[in-house]
């Protein structure tokens, strides 16, 4: 029977993390990587949990996470700090995953029109033009408008949206109703 030492690092033991923590993290140590990660991940996808990440946004930005540690463990001066960082790292991360996911277009949030009687090809086209309509209304929004619009669209809440774009809650109706009404104009005259 065999028995696994676990490291120091896996152990969460600061006291015993070698001195050269990060420099051997950025030099690629993939022993100690492990150790690292093994340590941490579930931190990291507990911060992803608690931003509201879905499962494939939890795995994206651990991926980002660890990535952003192999670029910057040499600006990181002392190894204890490390969990503090991954933790930091991680919510703001998480706020970025969020942003730009309010950037996609989930296809099955859009409302349908009844297409015009015809072949199953021919509604089928006529929805992906008018998808390529929307989202090319969509893009030609004002940055806050088409954030709002893209938010919405995820149905997300007002305070969510208003916590995401920094601004106040009161403003989200008004800057709604502009881009809306923008998207009518657009979509009307196509």
């Amino acid at each position: 029977m065999t028995t696994q030492t676990i490291s120091p690092v896996a152990n969460h033991r600061r006291e015993e993390w070698p001195d050269d923590l990060l420099e051997r993290l950025a030099n690629g140590d993939s022993a100690l990587w492990e150790d690292v990660v093994r340590a941490f991940r579930p931190c990291l996808l507990a911060r992803a949990a608690q931003a509201g990440l879905k499962p494939w946004q939890r795995q994206d930005l651990e991926q980002r996470v660890w990535l952003a540690l192999l670029q910057h463990a040499r600006s990181i001066r002392n190894p204890a700090c490390l969990p503090g960082w991954l933790s930091t790292t991680a919510r703001r991360m998480a706020l970025t995953v969020l942003r730009e996911d309010g950037r996609e277009l989930v296809i099955e949030q859009v409302p349908e029109r009844k297409a015009s009687a015809g072949s199953e090809v021919e509604r089928h086209c006529l929805d992906r033009q008018r998808m390529r309509e929307l989202r090319s209304a969509i893009a030609e929004l004002p940055a806050r408008q088409r954030a709002v619009v893209r938010g919405l669209l995820r149905d997300l809440s007002y305070d969510e949206l208003s916590s995401l774009m920094g601004v106040s809650v009161g403003s989200i109706g008004p800057t709604r109703q502009r881009a809306l009404g923008r998207l009518r104009v657009v979509l009307e005259a196509a």
